[in-house]
């Protein structure tokens, strides 16, 4: 028997997931109003695409979003339309149950950005990170990421970093609160880094999030990642009610299909001939970091860094770090992870594998260095009075 405060959890999740969401998540169109019925084809049988009966109607006032196949006369909800978009079949008995409602309720929690999408990348490697590098035994090259411009689903997406908000005084309450946090993501610095809130009206399944263009060495956009405006509050909720891994919150979302393992934030070849990022190659070499804000709030600094987008690198990413830094800066690293103990644990495989490469590696602070004053902190917390005094003179010391 399923249980009771599970099924009321997932009940009020289908209720609170707009059908255009997940119609936008597989590439389809979405309904031309917000009540009354949804016409669309039917994606259980390929007979009933062949047959004029073969439309499903979804009934938009319904909260569980009630379905219903004309051909193969499939009835469902939400959860019911997520198995067949992603199975091309009905469920096994006449209603969802066991591992297929678990599939489909996973699905469902990954197009609202509750859990990370999976991703065919490297991942890497818990034992020692040097010998990781040898261990992949397929002989097919992964997936690449291609430039939006490149694929036909995606054309229409390029620009979309215009559709940004970048005034505190235009968005809703949490993503104003997000920005006067960050008082130096000012509208010049997001149009620049092509990010900002995206509002709920917005044309993407990121809508209502910070979004961040995401692109390669050339400058071209690869793709778009979301950052929950709220995700503090739901940590720290998080923490209270005891940690439950299931419901363990994402900062940030990914688009399905955008492998993030392979680029580094912030790798733009231009942006790394800047005069400012040079002279800061020149003085203390390549930074890396984390996240998008940690680039972005270093880059305001003049200082040249990249970020993982996690606290953990792949084998594609050394590579890149590897080459820019012996092209760059004679091979000089210097790796400055969020002050948490995910941080340190990434920090220390990332450290063992570029230093394998002949890098010459420092750190730029930890939990315990100046006198703990920076433990728990990331880059993007940094004043310039805390990066110009404690941390500048003794980056250039080492």
């Amino acid at each position: 028997m399923r249980n009771a405060s599970y099924i009321k959890d997932v009940d009020r999740l289908v209720e609170q997931t707009p059908l255009d969401l997940v119609l936008q998540h597989y590439g389809l169109a979405f309904p031309e109003k917000s009540s009354g019925e949804h016409r669309m084809m039917c994606p259980f049988n390929a007979e009933c695409r062949e047959s004029q009966y073969g439309n499903l109607t979804v009934n938009l006032d319904s909260p569980a979003k009630l379905i219903y196949a004309h051909c193969c006369q499939i009835r469902g909800n939400l959860l019911t339309l997520i198995h067949g978009l992603e199975h091309g079949r009905p469920p096994s008995t006449e209603r969802l149950r066991g591992d297929e409602f678990k599939a489909a309720v996973i699905k469902l929690k990954e197009i609202n950005g509750l859990v990370d999408s999976p991703t065919p990348e490297h991942k890497p490697s818990t034992s020692n990170p040097a010998d990781s590098r040898s261990e992949d035994s397929s002989n097919d090259p992964p997936p690449r990421n291609q430039p939006l411009r490149l694929q036909e689903k995606t054309q229409g997406l390029v620009d979309l970093w215009e559709d940004c908000v970048v005034d505190v005084a235009e968005m809703s309450p949490p993503a104003a609160a997000y920005f006067r946090e960050r008082p130096w993501l000012t509208p010049d610095v997001c149009r620049k880094w092509k990010m900002g809130y995206l509002p709920r009206n917005g044309r993407s399944l990121l809508r209502g999030m910070v979004i961040y263009a995401h692109e390669n060495d050339e400058g071209e956009i690869l793709s778009y990642s979301g950052r929950d405006v709220r995700f503090d509050e739901k940590w720290q909720q998080w923490i209270a009610d005891g940690r439950p891994e299931k419901k363990k919150p994402n900062k940030h979302r990914y688009v399905k299909g955008y492998h993030k393992g392979q680029q580094l934030y912030g790798e733009q070849a231009d942006r790394l001939q800047d005069r400012k990022l040079k002279e800061s190659l020149g003085q203390i070499g390549l930074v890396v970091v984390e996240g998008q804000n940690d680039v972005i709030r270093l880059d305001e600094f003049g200082i040249a860094a990249v970020g993982l987008c996690s606290n953990r690198a792949t084998d594609e990413q050394i590579d890149k770090i590897v080459r820019i830094a012996n092209r760059a800066c004679q091979g000089r690293i210097i790796l400055m992870p969020d002050n948490d103990e995910e941080g340190e644990t990434g920090a220390k495989d990332l450290a063992w594998a570029l230093a394998s490469q002949g890098l010459a590696l420092q750190l730029a602070w930890s939990r315990q260095s100046h006198d703990g004053r920076f433990n728990g902190l990331q880059p993007e917390d940094l004043t310039p009075e805390q990066w110009q005094t404690d941390l500048l003179p003794f980056l250039r010391r080492i």
